[in-house]
């Protein structure tokens, strides 16, 4: 079993009138609906993420910038 893991940069805009991902070369654009309080950004934004990405076995996860717009995501997959 091979552990596989990169770390991306994501930006995410919370209370957006749509939400979407997009790619920006550098990492992702995240505009998720829902305010930032409480940690409901981060968790639409993950799961957004996850549906972009496509149907896996991965763990996604906030590494670093939990209070913040600029984020660290770690994204692992077993193969």
């Amino acid at each position: 079993c091979t552990l596989y893991f990169m770390y991306i940069k994501v930006f995410v805009y919370p209370e957006a009138r749509t939400e979407a991902v997009q790619s920006d070369g550098d990492g992702y654009v995240i505009s998720v609906g829902v305010p930032a309080s409480r940690g409901l950004a981060n968790k639409r934004a993950l799961e957004l993420l996850r549906c972009y990405l496509g149907p896996s076995k991965r763990v996604i996860r906030i590494v670093s910038g939990h209070h913040s717009p600029h984020k660290i995501v770690l994204i692992e997959e077993k193969s």
